[in-house]
């Protein structure tokens, strides 16, 4: 446990406790924006807890100060993280923030929110989507279309970076749970709904639902880099790093409109995008670009107590329920597991058989 300690310039200023702060995820940006934060005074007392401090937390965190528990930790450990922190602090005063995956599928979904529920209110809890914040995502959602001109939807997270030695994790995540579930479906919930509110993206999930595309008979592919077995030292590995999935909306604004979502890891490019495929064979193209401040902004956010950057229960069960048919076919089917060499671009992964 470290304890980072700046002056408090503020006597409402919260305490920020991060569980999991030895991670990946922590060093490269969570520390980092928690700095800027308390160079501006939006936060006091930084406290980075490990599991062997999770018994002695009372002792460790001081001050009747909010209290911010940022869990950037696996969703195996919430449940006894959260039990923890309700038995050493009660509810009162606390804001939970919650990085994804949020569960593993929609059964074990169901169960931690419930089990989150009967510590802590829905409005204490915040579920990260760094997209949410970011600015590019926001502008897209205020723009206009004309939806009778639409051919498709396509919308693209490509990676150059393969696995980076995260063998564990990406074991027990692959593609559809680490970028589909959330990030792709966020977007897909905000570029439907032109809006960033809670209730509207919730409403733009629940009308979506899984389909197949009738000249290619598949309703979603998934692939493996080349060498991906050999890095996690599992040859029977049928982890997905790469996965296009077809999926329609019922809402009357968006019917008869095809949207695919896509990723992959190891590719050719690094893109994020949205594209709008015209009937006259134009496409239009925008760009999620990377923005180094994002997780300042999702912290500012939680500070603040607002909500619209922050996934909903509702949200999240939606979006588990569309993947739901797709996992439980791959429990019992892994003969459409397709390899691609390294490098490839998004549209050769796409046209191996």
């Amino acid at each position: 446990m470290l304890l980072v300690d700046t002056k408090l310039m503020k006597n409402n200023t919260a305490n920020y406790i991060i569980f999991g702060a030895s991670g990946d995820l922590a060093r490269r940006y969570l520390l980092p924006a928690i700095e800027n934060l308390q160079n501006t005074n939006d936060v006091g007392t930084v406290t980075l807890v490990s599991r062997r401090d999770y018994e002695n937390l009372k002792n460790l965190i001081i001050g009747d100060n909010e209290k911010i528990f940022h869990l950037a930790i696996p969703p195996t450990g919430v449940p006894y993280a959260i039990e923890v922190i309700s038995k050493a602090f009660g509810r009162e005063n606390i804001k939970i923030m919650l990085e994804k995956p949020f569960g593993n599928d929609l059964k074990s979904a169901e169960a931690l929110i419930e089990h989150i529920d009967k510590y802590f209110s829905e409005n204490q809890i915040y579920r990260i989507d760094h997209y949410l914040a970011k600015q590019s995502l926001q502008n897209i959602a205020s723009g206009e279309f004309e939806r009778s001109d639409i051919a498709k939807i396509e919308i693209v997270a490509s990676e150059k970076i393969d696995i980076e030695g995260r063998a564990d994790f990406y074991e027990q995540t692959g593609a559809l749970k680490d970028f589909v579930q959330s990030h792709l479906l966020e977007m897909a919930a905000v570029f439907l709904s032109g809006s960033f509110e809670s209730i509207k993206r919730y409403k733009a999930l629940k009308d979506l639902e899984i389909v197949c595309d009738a000249s290619k008979h598949e309703c979603v592919k998934r692939g493996q880099y080349t060498g991906y077995r050999a890095e996690v030292g599992n040859d029977k590995s049928m982890t997905e790093t790469f996965v296009s999935i077809n999926i329609i909306s019922k809402s009357p604004a968006w019917r008869g409109i095809p949207i695919t979502l896509t990723t992959g890891k190891a590719l050719a490019e690094k893109f994020t995008e949205i594209k709008i495929k015209y009937k006259n064979g134009q496409d239009k193209i925008f760009k999620i670009e990377h923005e180094p401040d994002t997780y300042e902004r999702v912290m500012r956010e939680a500070i603040a107590g607002k909500h619209d950057f922050f996934v909903s229960s509702g949200e999240i069960l939606e979006s588990w329920r569309i993947l739901d048919n797709i996992q439980k076919t791959w429990e019992k089917n892994g003969d459409d597991l397709i390899i691609y060499p390294k490098g490839s671009s998004v549209e050769e992964v796409m046209n191996i058989k």
